[in-house]
């Protein structure tokens, strides 16, 4: 069923072959599935309070029960929806932001340069989930919670290849964590240690934090870490007189 609904989605051609179709996991939705079992289950649970107020009780049951049913098809139909299709000559992605507002973005295998993926947070290692980012000539696109990335990337590495003659590499991208980002930030005035942080993609990782943040919060934290750094060399440079002060004391004493 899904591979027919998203043929017909896609307008795949005769000469191409859907390979696979990508979802976000289930537990990515966890808010939404919690959300519409409390629904359900608390109209029955009230059932008895509900109709023992006559008309007005059974109007709220059926009520609520009605909000929690469309809640859960369309938040499932949201999920089924929203998909990454991978064919033998392109991705396409489906991004559908409710039961009328979709948004289709086609990417040619010729047009992709380098492919990767990143596993973080407990959640990710856990269920075995990560987040594929694919960079085109003029566009990124984004996978984010799929199952099993490594093998989802080794195939489209063999598809691109098998399109293109283009060899890409399965890459993971290193993933930090706080105490990481904490001692990057620290250490950005010492260009020798720079060279250590090569494999993490600082550029990757200051366009992330302004997309989280925004520009003005970066700058912020820049100008922060440097004020820190001038306090610090004043400091160094206050104790560094006052060793020799107390130096030349000693001598004039002696």
């Amino acid at each position: 069923m899904s591979d027919k609904y998203f043929a017909k989605q896609i307008n795949l051609q005769a000469n191409e072959e859907l390979i696979a179709v990508l979802h976000h996991h289930p537990i990515t939705y966890a808010k939404q599935i919690a959300v519409t079992t409390v629904l359900i289950l608390g109209a029955f649970f009230f059932m008895f309070p509900l109709f023992s107020l006559g008309e007005l009780g059974v109007a709220l049951f059926c009520a609520i029960l009605l909000t929690g049913f469309f809640y859960g098809v369309r938040e499932f139909y949201i999920w089924f929806a929203n998909a990454c299709v991978i064919t033998s000559k392109r991705l396409v992605d489906v991004d559908r932001k409710g039961f009328f507002h979709k948004i289709v973005s086609d990417l040619s295998y010729d047009k992709i340069l380098d492919i990767s993926y990143s596993v973080s947070g407990v959640m990710q290692s856990v269920f075995h989930l990560g987040d594929i980012k694919i960079q085109a000539k003029a566009a990124i696109l984004k996978l984010g919670n799929i199952a099993f990335p490594a093998k989802v990337n080794q195939v489209l590495a063999d598809l691109i290849n098998e399109e293109t003659g283009k060899k890409l590499d399965v890459k993971k991208v290193v993933s930090l964590g706080e105490k990481g980002k904490d001692k990057i930030t620290s250490e950005f005035l010492d260009q020798d240690k720079l060279a250590e942080y090569e494999d993490y993609k600082l550029d990757e990782l200051l366009a992330e934090y302004k997309e989280n943040f925004g520009e003005l919060s970066l700058k912020k934290l820049l100008v922060d870490e440097l004020e820190k750094a001038e306090e610090n060399n004043d400091n160094s440079s206050k104790n560094e007189e006052n060793d020799d002060m107390g130096a030349n004391f000693k001598k004039k004493s002696l």
